[in-house]
């Protein structure tokens, strides 16, 4: 009997540029920059590329972080 296994999508981040965040949550780069800067997002660097955890996005949009 084969159960399908259910991924857990807090334990595994799921990147994505500012520019592609912007367009998921519908708001502005500056607005996630000003939430980075609060400390309520986490900047990961990758060269040149700023990223967020767009499980993080989705937390601070249900309110989960204040």
């Amino acid at each position: 009997m084969a159960r399908a296994q259910a991924t857990d999508t807090k334990t595994h981040p799921r990147y994505a540029t500012l520019a592609e965040a912007v367009e998921y949550c519908r708001s502005s780069r500056r607005s996630l920059e000003r939430r980075i800067a609060e400390g309520k997002l986490t900047r990961y660097k990758n060269g040149f590329r700023v990223l967020v955890d767009l499980n993080e996005i989705d937390s601070l949009l249900r309110g989960d972080i204040v």
